[in-house]
This record gives structure tokens, sequence and C-alpha cells, in this order.
């Protein structure tokens, strides 16, 4: 691998020029400053017919000639030369390399609303690393109680969590690194944080003393409410979109609207509430939206309702959820829709990821969006149950769905899996963030604990989700139900594997933080193990229950530690919660 994401050509020469490697010794921001400014050895120069991001670099015995149109594409070509000269010491082959995007935009969204709100500094850490990989924008996904609403101080006036100015700061940041900014605020399902505060839980969809999770479309007060969080949040952003979610809103066709949609159509009663928030969106801040498109791909004979310029942003996580996109981007395509398609981590619900779906749905998604016309491709990192798993999971698949909006390669074939692609975005984790230590394989071993669980379970694991259900509560919606899994067999399995590959990790020299991050991750899997164990026959359990409430107490203040070190507080009891649930349990079930 001389260059990650893999470039459209290269044809390397004769000879060996040695460029000075303290230039890239600094971040890659100072590098392309410098390169701009005039470095020894380093020409730019400019040719009208390079696309915006297109860029030519050319090492000989004269240094290196970087040729671009725009300074995007300079600072494209920057990013190649200070990836080559850090990994070869500075001494680089002659090279031609010919190089764009095949994707126009290149995203990444990371979920702070469920529990884990990373500190400026850290979301900076992020940034720095998708500029690396040429990404071109990053979403953080909002539903409440992580950002100060100017329009509703009460509600975040008692803890820490981004404000207008982190918010500036950080738009001037991805600027400077060519990354959009684009502000992600949920504005339909997802509302949960808001609607279950006793003063807004009449904009709802509910009945009885359910807590709402979905607003009510047809009150004026929704509208309003909504127009508030929009002008709190959307004028501290300089992207000229805004992603408004829209997604999973499960009260649409039900409690108080149900009559008029039965009328309308569920579809149109989406469409219009997301033409009215559309329009005010284009007349009060000259923004286009985004929206997820879960709500009406089921629905192509309201695809001319879409309002002109709105990106559908197409999701799918799992298997086959991903095999079903490709009626979805063609039915876009042909009615003219602009989309995106959205893969995921997957590190939400498991702990780790699921290795082997995530990077299947990376490549079907890379391959679905060249081949079928979508405008971007944007890598979802959600937190459901607390968000307890470290963003050191998050960092093979964006490197590897980095690759595959820049150059998907290839069409798959019937046996490769790609796995050159997935093989050097682990290189590159491990050079980039481990000091060279080959850690990137072993996790990815790890993350795929869960194929020993007797259940494939839905976007999640067993493991993970049997730590946040009560200990009498056995059954997972129509998934699973523990007393039929089997016996202590499979999850003994679990254990011993994790534990097997921890004991591989522990001998690799690398930052001690992240250590101590991935330590704590097998630990919470074991723990998962343990409880679905103790799940299937808890009158034999007593002693085991004891041991295992000792074990939370133990972990818990680790991981309130390593909370602290990267996150703003306010959330990391979400999880914690859980965990002090169900050590009580486990008390009680040991008569204590």
């Amino acid at each position: 691998m001389i260059l990650f994401p893999q470039p459209r050509f290269i044809t390397l020469g004769e000879g060996e020029y040695q460029f000075e490697p303290a230039a890239a010794r600094e971040g890659l921001k100072e590098f392309y400053d410098r390169v701009t400014s005039g470095l020894p050895g380093i020409r730019v120069t400019r040719s009208p017919l390079c696309e915006k991001e297109e860029y030519r670099l050319e090492i000989n015995e004269n240094g290196a000639e970087l040729t671009a149109g725009s300074d995007e594409g300079v600072f494209r070509a920057a990013t190649s030369l200070w990836q080559m000269i850090r990994r070869f010491g500075g001494c680089l082959q002659y090279m031609s390399v010919q190089d764009k995007p095949e994707l126009p935009r290149r995203g990444y969204m990371l979920d702070i609303s469920r529990g884990r709100k990373p500190k400026v500094e850290t979301i900076k850490t992020m940034i720095d690393y998708l500029a690396s990989l040429k990404y071109n924008e990053l979403q953080l996904y909002m539903e409440g109680e992580c950002f100060k609403y100017e329009a509703y101080p009460e509600e975040t006036k008692d803890f820490d969590c981004l404000t207008p100015a982190d918010i500036r700061e950080l738009d001037a940041y991805c600027r400077d690194r060519f990354i959009d900014l684009v502000p992600n605020q949920n504005s339909f399902g997802h509302m949960y944080t808001w609607l279950k505060k006793p003063a807004f839980r009449h904009l709802g969809l509910y009945e009885g003393d359910e807590v709402p999770s979905t607003l009510n479309p047809l009150l004026p007060e929704s509208f309003e409410f909504m127009r508030k969080l929009y002008a709190s949040l959307l004028p501290n952003f300089s992207s000229e979109y805004v992603n408004i979610g829209l997604d999973e809103a499960y009260g649409l066709g039900k409690y108080q609207i149900e009559e008029y949609c039965r009328e309308k159509g569920k579809d149109t009663v989406f469409m219009e509430w997301l033409n009215k928030l559309s329009s005010h969106i284009s007349e009060t801040y000259g923004k286009k939206v985004m929206f997820w498109a879960d709500m009406i791909y089921n629905y192509p004979q309201s695809y001319h309702l879409v309002p002109k310029d709105a990106v559908a942003l197409e999701w799918g996580y799992e298997l086959i959820q991903s095999q079903r996109m490709t009626d979805h981007c063609i039915a876009y395509r042909n009615a003219g829709v602009r989309y995106y398609v959205c893969p995921s981590t997957n590190t939400h619900g498991c702990f780790t990821g699921r290795m082997d779906v995530t990077t299947f749905n990376i490549r079907t998604c890379g391959e679905l969006a060249t081949e079928y016309g979508a405008e971007g491709i944007l890598l979802t990192d959600w937190g459901d149950g607390g968000h307890p798993q470290s963003w050191i999971w998050s960092v093979n698949p964006i490197a590897l769905c980095g690759q595959y909006g820049w150059n998907t390669g290839a069409k798959q074939d019937g046996e490769t899996f790609k796995a050159d692609f997935i093989r050097n975005a682990e290189t590159y984790a491990d050079e980039y963030f481990f000091g060279g230590a080959p850690l990137s394989r072993l996790m990815y071993r790890m993350a795929n604990y869960y194929l020993l669980e007797p259940e494939r379970v839905h976007v999640c694991t067993m493991s993970f989700k049997e730590l946040t259900l009560p200990m009498n509560v056995t059954r997972y919606a129509h998934l699973f139900d523990m007393k039929d899994s089997g016996d202590d067999f499979y999850f003994d399995n679990v254990i011993s594997y994790v534990r097997r590959v921890m004991d591989d990790i522990e001998k690799l020299d690398f930052d001690e933080t992240w250590k101590r991050e991935i330590r704590l991750t097998a630990r919470f899997v074991e723990l998962g193990a343990e409880v679905c164990k103790v799940k299937l026959h808890p009158e034999a359990s007593k002693g085991k229950a004891r041991e295992l409430a000792e074990t939370i107490d133990a972990l818990l203040p680790e991981y309130k530690r390593l909370w602290d070190l990267r996150n703003y507080e306010r959330g990391v009891e979400k999880f914690m919660e859980h965990l002090a649930a169900r050590r009580d349990e486990l008390l009680e079930l040991a008569g204590e």
C-alpha cells in the first residue's frame, strides 16, 4: 500500500527523491499551509482543466509537483504527499498520481444525543482523521440535551455540552480542512428527549400514559417548537445543508392524527411536514434539507413531492437491508431525487461493531452509490443504549468507508470480499493511531465475537442487549428468547474467544488509554455473556450472581474515568444506570 485511500491511477518510476521527514511530522493542515506558502522541493501549479477535488502529483528528480484547479484539489494532493512522507520517512519513489473522488460527498455522522457527547478537542481529533482520509463532510446528530439551545436555556443550564461558540469553532476548524460541517437536528421521530418533559409532551403523538417519541405535525405549536430549535442551531453553521432527520416517526398514522392520515395517506402527511420544514429553512436560512428516507421508500408514487434540491438519505445497516437498497437507489435515480447511501460503523448495540457485517454494508453502499448515481455516502455512528462503546471501534470502519467514498474500485467479484481494501484500511488505522502496532486485525476478530452466540440479532448482539434488559426479562422483541438459547456452551465460547484475542492485544505496545478502552470493552462483552448464562438458569446461578455484581462494581469507576477523558460528563449515567440496575438485580438473586 503506497496511498490510502487507493488512488485512481498511480504509475511508479525508477529513482527516489528524499524529502525532509520533519515536514510531515506536524499535522496535515500545517503541512498544507507550508506547501502553499512555499516548501523546498514541492511546487504547486494550477490547471483550469482539473475538477474541484481532482489533482495530479508528480515525484521526480526535482521533487514533487502538485497540480490542481482549486484550493481543495491542492489540499487533496498535499494530503497524499503528507501521508507518503510520514509512511516512508521522506524517501519517495518516483511516481505519477492522477486522482479524483468517486463520489462528490463523503461524510461521517456521529450521534452525540444518546449519552456520549465528545468535547471539542475530541471532535477535532476526529476531524483531523477524517481529513487525512479525504472526507469532506461531518454531521453531529442531535436530538436534545447535547447543545445549548438559546431558545430553551433551562433544558441544559445545569450541565456542560456544546455551545454556539463551540459549533462556530468546529465549523471553522472543518472549513480549514475542506470539510463541510452539516447541522443535523431530528425534527419528527426520535424526539423522546424533548417529549418526555411535561412542558413538551403535548406536542407528541401518544395515547394514555405513553411517553411520545414523534411530534404531532398537525399542531402549529410543533412547527413553532422546531422553528425555535433551528433558530438556535442553524446560524452557527456555514454549510448550505441541514439534515432534519424525520426517520422512524413511528407515531405517523396513529393516535391524534390517525383519521387525518387515513384520509390523506401517511406518505402525503409525511411530505407535507417535510415540505413545510424545508420551505421555512430555505426561506429563512438559505439552506437545503437532507432527510432520512426510511419513511418514504415504500411510497415511490410520492417521490415527486420531495422538495427541490432536498437530499434523501437511504440508510440500511444489516445484510438484508443492504441487499434491498438496490431497488431504492434505482427508484430515486429514475424519479430524479437527489440521494446519499448511508452505511454504519455498526458499533451501536454490540460494544465492538460486527465487522463482517460492517465491511459488507460499506462495500455494498459504495458500489450502489457509484452504479446508480448517488451524490454521496454518509457513514453513520449511532449511540443506542447509552453509547457505551468507545470511538476507537469506529476507526477502522471510518478508514474503510473513506476508501469506498474516494475510490470504489472494481466491482465485487464472487469470492474476494475486496480483502485488500479491508487490510489496507487496517494498516492505515494502525499507522495513524497505534504507532504501527498490528492492532486493527485483532480488533476485527474481537468484533466478530457475536458469531459464537446462539442467535443472530438485528443491529445488536445478545451479550450487549441482555445488559440493558432486566434480569427477569428474557425475550427481546420478536428476535430471541434466552430460554430458547441452549446452554452455557455458546456463551463460554464467547468469553474464551474474547479473552484469547485480548491476550494478543495486551502483548502489543500502543497508547495506554486506547488499550484501557479496548480492555474495558472486552470485560463488558464477557460480563454480557455471563449475564446471558445467569438468565438461562437463574436458580442455579446464585453464587455467580454475587460474583457478577462485584464485577460491575469494579468496572463502573473505570468506565467513568475513561469517559471523562474525552467527553462531557452528562450522559455517562445512561449506561451506568443499566449496569447498576443489573447489579442490584443480581444481588437480589443472590439473596442479598
